[in-house]
């Protein structure tokens, strides 16, 4: 009797301390980790300075149980080796592209031509719950990794030393453009009228110098800007918003409460919320910088984007089906309005 009566105390206690306003303390993990997140731009970079900020506020709000040291410039290994560390444990998280080593799924994780066109389109795709999001994110469990947020690293396009012939139309005009060596990649550019070549990025620029490549693509306006003593026109094509994303290793996120889960998973997409403006005029101004330089630079009209967009769609997305997996590109479908068969 005297037990219950204690139990009864405690319970209308409890339910006067709620209904005072005051709130149960969350109880903190019993954990401190020391994690290392590897990034491969350059320290200079607006993708650093966001890696550190992002640490930054994860070791406020965890209240140092997670503490996170960014290490930039690919120190730590090339961002296809970084995903297969952060896959087994080795190195913790990241912020790079996916590589589709052990899942050809995952190439939808990085290339997948012409899924939108406009900014809006992809902003509303890429962001937490989002069709992308959510797609890529269920691929990445099955590989040991928990996708946090995805960051828009910039629109692409393609330099050639002139203007193509027929571009408009996308009419075979006999120019090699490097591109990379991802299936996907070859079948749009030659969708798109031109031959591609699958070089190495670092060889991309002798190559042009030597004869050997007309032209480049596989990047954002900064990337073009990088071969602007050896090119003459950018085209801003948009075959693809590069994707980056904020990863972790999946066991390590699950030893996690889900407060500190919510604090991981908030602040990197606190950083890619700030991104978005930030890369529209980051793209701007490396546009700017090769008009000052002397190159040409061609921004297709939407009509235009819908043709090249409509073209690849219909004829490079069925080819996909065998790299992929025809229910990953029916989903691409689905969400773009076409018609699933």
């Amino acid at each position: 009797m005297f037990r219950k009566f204690n139990l009864l105390v405690m319970f209308f206690s409890l339910a006067a301390f709620l209904l005072a306003g005051i709130t149960v303390p969350v109880f903190a993990g019993d954990y401190h980790f020391k994690w290392r997140l590897a990034q491969v731009m350059p320290e200079d970079s607006d993708h650093h300075r966001r890696c550190v900020t992002f640490a930054e506020e994860v070791k406020t709000r965890t209240d140092g149980r997670i503490q996170i040291k960014v290490y930039s410039g690919g120190v730590l290994g090339d961002w296809v080796n970084i995903n297969e560390y952060v896959m087994r444990g080795d190195v913790d998280m990241a912020m790079l592209p996916l590589a589709p080593t052990y899942d050809p799924r995952l190439n939808i994780g990085y290339y997948m031509p012409y899924m939108f066109t406009s900014t809006e389109e992809a902003k509303d795709a890429y962001r937490v719950g989002g069709w992308v999001y959510n797609m890529v994110g269920d691929l990445l469990k099955d590989q040991g990794i928990k996708g946090l947020a995805l960051y828009p690293s910039g629109w692409a396009g393609v330099t050639t030393k002139v203007v193509p012939n027929g571009w408009e139309e996308m009419k075979p005009n006999k120019m090699k453009i490097r591109v990379m060596p991802l299936k996907a990649c070859q079948l749009t550019w030659e969708a798109l009228g031109y031959i591609p070549s699958t070089i190495p990025y670092s060889e991309a620029y002798s190559a042009i110098e030597r004869g050997v490549a007309d032209g480049e693509s596989g990047g954002p306006a900064f990337q073009g800007y990088q071969f602007r003593d050896v090119q003459g026109v950018w085209i801003q094509t948009n075959d693809y918003l590069e994707p980056f994303w904020f990863i972790l290793n999946l066991d390590k996120w699950n030893k996690l409460t889900k407060h500190d889960q919510e604090v991981l998973v908030s602040a990197a997409q606190k950083q890619v919320d700030g991104r978005w403006d930030y890369f529209l005029q980051e793209d701007e101004d490396y546009r700017q910088k090769m008009r000052d330089y002397g190159m040409k630079v061609i921004m297709p009209t939407d009509a235009q984007l819908k043709g090249f967009a409509d073209k690849v769609r219909k004829e490079v997305w069925p080819k996909l089906e065998t790299l992929m997996g025809k229910a990953i590109v029916d989903k691409c479908r689905k969400n773009v309005g076409m018609e699933v068969k």
